[in-house]
């Protein structure tokens, strides 16, 4: 009997509700664990939970009926997180860039994905973001080319 390799993807289409938001995770922590990836499986699931919660907020506006996409893949060094939403997107460039208020209950999702990020890349319209978080703490700054 041979055993089988768990997947080293995900695919995940939800309905744009922040009560989605979990079910995403349970997902992605169930793969990281597949894996024997627990050790880095706070930074990757904080980053891509933020980019859901904004996904479905300030993306899709609240449309319960837009789609939000989480797409997972899992490197040699590297894991790549894509979040994707139906919204007509952001004007990431300033907005990556402004540091956020201290006092605002909202903005601060960007930042934390660039802490454990070692590189954050948005479409051209700002509708779809994607991550490299290394595989192994420490490899943060390590050239990503998985």
């Amino acid at each position: 009997m041979t055993a089988t390799n768990p997947p080293t993807s995900l695919h995940y289409v939800m309905a744009s509700r922040l009560t989605e938001v979990d079910g995403a995770c349970r997902e992605l922590r169930a793969l990281l664990e597949a894996h024997g990836l627990t050790p880095v499986g706070f930074p990757v699931e904080l980053a891509t939970r933020e980019c859901l919660c904004n996904a479905v907020v300030h993306g899709n506006r609240g449309r319960a009926d837009a789609r939000v996409t989480l797409a997972l893949r899992i490197g040699r060094r590297w894991i790549r997180v894509e979040v994707a939403d139906e919204g007509s997107g952001f004007p990431w460039r300033r907005a990556s860039r402004m540091p956020p208020g201290i006092r605002r209950q909202s903005g601060r999702g960007l930042a934390i994905c660039a802490l454990y990020a070692a590189r954050m890349a948005f479409s051209r319209s700002g509708n779809r973001i994607t991550l490299w978080i290394a595989k192994r703490k420490g490899d943060r700054h390590a050239r990503v080319c998985d």
